[in-house]
């Protein structure tokens, strides 16, 4: 199994626009130019994309991927599903639809932001059809394209996330700041815990690094990499603060399980 964070920066990507630009990070090291948060898992010749920001084209054409079999959205936040569009030539390609996977709240959301993705309106071309279909996955065990995907509950501020488990062996599990208690038997003795963490400062909606560093002695992760990392967070600086087995993420950065 194959793991490639596809982009591992905050909502506003780094460098953001504007005067904010690269905040605290350095714009000589590479690793600090980070796109919207995404990862794609790769196993037995199926591929799994979670989450599809507003970057998820270049990610895609940088890791040179010619299918998606199916996507998974943790939350409809729009760093999270603004690219989701930019997916329709996978469908065109074989004309089968793409299916996303998301829970009951993040697919009424999907469904009034993108209908075209999902049905065919009024004014569309009598050619037209919808390259994608909306799926429901539930709290618990599921089987997606031969995965077996834990889904956990996470708090997000005002709004809860979804956390991913794959074949447990390694989770998945960004824009979260606090999590029911029961999540972290599933969470305990992973290979790989991939955990947001925004910043050194707390923050009410993503888990800052402190908290980052202790739910990974908590769960004893063999390694744990840090995620949507904001403009606050140096890739050197973090680097040097981090626990022992815990890294900064950095685009394009993949692992073998």
């Amino acid at each position: 199994m194959k793991i490639t964070l596809l982009g591992c920066g905050t909502s506003v990507g780094i460098p953001a626009l504007g005067v904010i630009g690269w905040g605290k990070c350095n714009p000589k090291n590479p690793k600090n130019f980070r796109q919207r948060s995404s990862i794609l898992i790769e196993n037995k010749g199926k591929t799994i994309l979670v989450d599809a920001g507003p970057d998820v084209r270049n990610q895609l054409l940088n890791a040179n991927i010619m299918n998606i079999d199916a996507v998974l959205i943790t939350h409809g936040h729009a760093d999270h599903i603004s690219g989701l569009p930019e997916l329709r030539p996978f469908y065109f390609a074989n004309k089968t639809k793409i299916p996303i996977y998301s829970n009951d709240l993040t697919l009424k959301q999907l469904k009034i932001q993108f209908e075209y993705l999902f049905k065919k309106g009024k004014t569309s071309p009598s050619y037209y059809k919808p390259p994608m279909s909306l799926n429901k996955i539930y709290y618990g065990n599921n089987t997606i394209c031969g995965f077996d995907i834990k889904v956990i509950k996470q708090y997000h501020g005002n709004s809860n996330t979804l956390g991913f488990i794959f074949n447990n062996k390694f989770a998945y599990c960004t824009d979260v700041v606090d999590m029911p208690k029961s999540n972290f038997k599933y969470l305990n003795n992973l290979d790989l815990f991939i955990i947001g963490a925004l910043r050194e400062e707390p923050h009410e909606a993503h888990a800052h690094f402190k908290l980052a560093f202790d739910w990974s002695k908590k769960i004893n992760s063999k390694k744990t990499i840090l995620t949507h990392l904001g403009v606050q967070s140096d890739y050197d600086y973090v680097s040097s603060i981090c626990p022992k087995n815990v890294f900064p993420g950095y685009d394009g950065m993949s692992f073998e399980l």
